[in-house]
C-alpha cells in the first residue's frame, strides 16, 4: 500500500478590505510558496468574494475568527502537517492574524505585510511565534510596523521594501516582498521541495555570495571559513565580495569510537561547545571529554601552525564576520566558532551555510546577529548528501586557498 504524505507545511492567507481569494498579490506570493512543496489556502472572509455576509461585518475581530475557521479547515486536510502552519496577512488581513496568533497555538509562523497596528500593539504583546513584517517604506503605514516590531514578543524581523506603497503597485517591489515572505516561511516551517543539490563547493559557494552580495566592495568585512571544506566555500565568497578571507580553527569533539558523530566542539582560543542531550543520553564520561578536548587541541596547534605559521587569529575589532562553511549537521564547530567570535570585538556576526537541517539552523540563528542558510531539508542526512561532489579537502589545498586570498587582497590594497 502507497504511504500517505501527512507533512506538508502550509500557509493560509488572509486578504485585507475590498479584497477576496482572488488577490493577484496574494496568489502571486502563494505560488513562490507552491514551488517550495507548500499547501496555500486561499479563502473569502465575511463579506467579501463569494463568502456569506455583509461587507459591513468585516472587521479586524472577523476576519480574525475567519481565520480561525480557516485553521479548522486546513488542519483537517490530508498531507497537511498542523505543526507546520503559517498564516500570511495582507493589510487587515495583516491585523487579524496578529490578533488571532495572539491565542492561536495553531499558528506556528506569521508573515505580515502593510498591516495597520494602531490600537492592536497590545496583541503582539503576546505573539511569540516567529514573526516577519514586510513593509514598505513609502506606505503612510511604516510608522506603525515599526512600533508593531518593537512590540513583538518572539523571534521577529522586519523587511523593508524601498520605494514600495501600500499595494506595492510596482513588481520590483512586489517581487522583493515575495521573495522575503517565501524564504521566511521555508525557513521557518521548513519546505517540501527537494533540496538542491550543489555541483561542489564553489557552486554553493557562488550561491551564498549573491545572498551575501550587500556586503560586497566593504572595507569592514571579512569571510572568516571553518576548514577544511569551507575554505573552498568561504574563498568563493570572498572573492566575490572583494574582503579578505581568513580561517577559524574549530575541532569536533567525536563521540567515541564514532568520531564523525559530535559530542561537541573546541576553538583554538579554547571554547568548547558541548552536546549535553548526547553526552548523557549516551553516558559519555568526563575523563572521556577532557582527553578528547586535549587531544584536538594539539590538532588545532598544527593547523594553526599550518594555515597561518602559528600566528594567531587575525585582529576582528570593528569587523563584520562572515563564518562561512560547506554546511552543517550538528553545528558543533559553527556553534563552537560563533562562540568564539562572540567573545571579540566585533561588529556584526553573519553566519552562511549552503545547508543545514531546521533544528540546527534554528539555533544558530539564534546566536547569530544575520543567519542564511540556502536550503533546510526536513529529512536532511548528510551535509555530503547535498553535493554532486563532495571530495575531501586536503590541508596543502587550504594553504594553497588562503595563500592566493592574502594575494588577491594584497593586489586590491596597492591597485
Amino acid at each position: 500500500m502507497e504511504e500517505k504524505v501527512t507533512n506538508k507545511p502550509a500557509v493560509i492567507f488572509a486578504h485585507g478590505l475590498r479584497s477576496s481569494k482572488d488577490s493577484p498579490r496574494n496568489i502571486y506570493i502563494a505560488g513562490g510558496l507552491v514551488e517550495k512543496g507548500f499547501c496555500c489556502f486561499l479563502p473569502d472572509f465575511t463579506g467579501h468574494g463569494e463568502s456569506e455576509g455583509d461587507a459591513s461585518d468585516a472587521t479586524v475581530e472577523q476576519f480574525a475568527r475567519d481565520i480561525g475557521v480557516s485553521l479548522d479547515y486546513i488542519n483537517s486536510k490530508e498531507g497537511v502537517n498542523p505543526a507546520r502552519v503559517g498564516i500570511c496577512g495582507s493589510s487587515i488581513g495583516g491585523t487579524a492574524a496578529l490578533v488571532r496568533a495572539a491565542t492561536d497555538s495553531r499558528i506556528k509562523a506569521l508573515a505580515l505585510r502593510s498591516a495597520p497596528a494602531e490600537g492592536y500593539y497590545k496583541y503582539a504583546d503576546n505573539v511569540r511565534i516567529p514573526t516577519l513584517i514586510v513593509q514598505g517604506d513609502a506606505d503612510p503605514i511604516m510608522s506603525e510596523s515599526l512600533i508593531l516590531h518593537e512590540h513583538l514578543a518572539g523571534e521577529k524581523k522586519l523587511a523593508l521594501i524601498k520605494g514600495a506603497d501600500h499595494l506595492y503597485s510596482k513588481e520590483k517591489h512586489l517581487r522583493e516582498a515575495r521573495e522575503a515572505i517565501v524564504q521566511w516561511f521555508v525557513e521557518k516551517l521548513g519546505s517540501d521541495d527537494p533540496a538542491k543539490i550543489y555541483k561542489d563547493r564553489k557552486d554553493a559557494g557562488a550561491e551564498l555570495a549573491y545572498r551575501l552580495k550587500d556586503y560586497k566592495d566593504r572595507k569592514d568585512v571579512m569571510v572568516l571559513a571553518l576548514p577544511r571544506g569551507g575554505a573552498v566555500t568561504g574563498y568563493k565568497i570572498a572573492s566575490y565580495l572583494n574582503c579578505p578571507l581568513d580561517v577559524i580553527i574549530v575541532r569536533k569533539l567525536g563521540f567515541p569510537g564514532q568520531p564523525e558523530l559530535a559530542i561537541g566542539a573546541v576553538s583554538e582560543t579554547g571554547t568548547v561547545v558541548l552536546n549535553e542531550s548526547i553526552i548523557t543520553s549516551y553516558g559519555v564520561t568526563e575523563d572521556y571529554i577532557r582527553d578528547e578536548i586535549s587531544r584536538q587541541k594539539k590538532v588545532i596547534e598544527k593547523r594553526v601552525d599550518l594555515y597561518r605559521k602559528g600566528q594567531k587569529i587575525p585582529d576582528l575589532k570593528g569587523k563584520i564576520i562572515i563564518l562561512v562553511d560547506d554546511g552543517a549537521a550538528t553545528g558543533a564547530t559553527a556553534k563552537a566558532a560563533v562562540s568564539t567570535l562572540k567573545l571579540e570585538s566585533i561588529e556584526k556576526l553573519v553566519v552562511a551555510l549552503p545547508v543545514a537541517p531546521p533544528d540546527t539552523a534554528d539555533e544558530l540563528r539564534r546566536m547569530a546577529d544575520e543567519f542564511i542558510c540556502l536550503e533546510t531539508p526536513y529529512d536532511f542526512t548528510a551535509v555530503g548528501s547535498y553535493y554532486e561532489d563532495f571530495t575531501q579537502v586536503t590541508d596543502e589545498e587550504v594553504v594553497d586557498i588562503l595563500e592566493r586570498a592574502r594575494k588577491s587582497v594584497k593586489a586590491l590594497t596597492e591597485g
